[in-house]
């Protein structure tokens, strides 16, 4: 049965993942141990610029603005990718400051199922952190996306970690998971790649949620690929990253001791291979706070893996194992629990005593 602790450790985790790669994205490995030291980026940054805060990048604005979409889709009684629609045309207006379309102006104000709080009145949303360009141009278009409305041909993982709120919803559902993915990512991606590969993350995240096993999960995702088209590549990513996980000696916890497998299955750019390095590392660190740091450091897209391994961790760990100097030091973590337990609760009204 699904926990508040795995929505909530979802969010925390997921966000905690996010801060802490947003500093090393795209940095060689080198200049990770040049600038961080032997044991590379253990710790969120803080500056004093930003509150003494840790910064999170687009990743979790997105991750967020599903979970806002979803509250939409609650209180107004509309399809799920519809109301997702409405949270990212509100991301969208917040990252652009471009005049709302005809429509879609009072989508801009507080509605009546924001008592205890407004994401988009949220400083924070509105700040321009590494800002998915293949989303922000989708959403630009008049045209929404969709499987028939292609927008783009982008297979990169902007989409992947946004996803993981609605495993969450459909907690026990992998199936209607993968599909509500599809739905949500071909809003801004039309790369089978990109919108599979965030389907499959979100399946994942609900048969965690609903409480299978790690590898049970991983069953379950495999299979609903293998009877989708055009999943090739993501089906060869997972299965090395299944392989190289299951070949890692034991005990050997050390970040870099991963780093070759990790260099392997590429830079995390693709959706294809971001989705393999956040399974090698959950499968591969028996520690959940291992596992983060080490999808964080290596010389790709370390705020995108990172916040995937973050995801999935929180759902099957909640946040205990998050360091408390993260948890006080992390951007608006207090907001962004509420998120996570608001989702709960939406789940909750949706599936009594489940």
């Amino acid at each position: 049965m699904a926990e508040m602790s795995q929505f909530r450790g979802m969010f925390l985790a997921e966000a905690c993942g996010d801060a802490l790669g947003y500093p090393l994205d795209k940095l060689s490995v080198k200049k990770i141990l040049r600038v961080y030291g032997p044991f590379g980026l253990r710790t969120l940054v803080r500056t004093k610029k930003h509150q003494f805060q840790a910064q999170v990048s687009a990743n979790t604005q997105m991750t967020l603005a599903t979970a806002d979409g979803i509250f939409w889709a609650d209180a107004k009684r509309l399809e799920c990718a519809e109301g997702v629609y409405r949270g990212y045309m509100r991301w969208f207006y917040s990252q652009t400051g471009e005049e709302p379309r005809r429509g879609q102006r009072t989508w801009m104000r507080r509605q009546p199922h924001e008592r205890d709080f407004c994401l988009v009145r949220e400083k924070f949303m509105h700040a321009r952190r590494s800002v998915g360009g293949t989303s922000l141009a989708a959403l630009e278009s008049i045209e929404r996306g969709s499987l028939k409305n292609r927008v783009n041909e982008a297979p990169n993982s902007e989409p992947l970690p946004r996803s993981a709120p609605l495993g969450l919803l459909y907690a026990g559902r992998p199936k209607e998971a993968f599909y509500e993915g599809v739905r949500c990512a071909v809003l801004t991606h039309s790369h089978p790649t990109a919108y599979l590969s965030a389907a499959s993350l979100a399946a994942l995240i609900a048969g965690l949620a609903g409480g299978l096993s790690l590898p049970k999960a991983l069953a379950e995702v495999v299979r609903l690929l293998s009877n989708t088209d055009h999943t090739e590549p993501i089906m060869a990513s997972l299965e090395a990253a299944i392989q190289q996980a299951n070949d890692h000696p034991a005990g050997k916890s050390a970040a870099w001791s991963h780093i070759d497998s990790l260099r392997s299955f590429g830079t995390g750019e693709a959706g294809n291979e971001a989705l393999a390095i956040a399974v090698y590392c959950v499968m591969a660190c028996d520690d959940p706070f291992e596992a983060i740091i080490t999808a964080a450091n290596h010389d790709g897209w370390s705020s995108v893996t990172a916040a995937l391994v973050g995801a999935i961790e929180g759902v099957r760990f909640g946040s205990d194992f998050l360091p408390a100097s993260w948890l006080d030091t992390l951007e608006q973590g207090g907001i962004i629990g509420k998120v996570g337990e608001k989702v709960y609760e939406t789940f909750a009204k949706a599936h009594p005593g489940e």
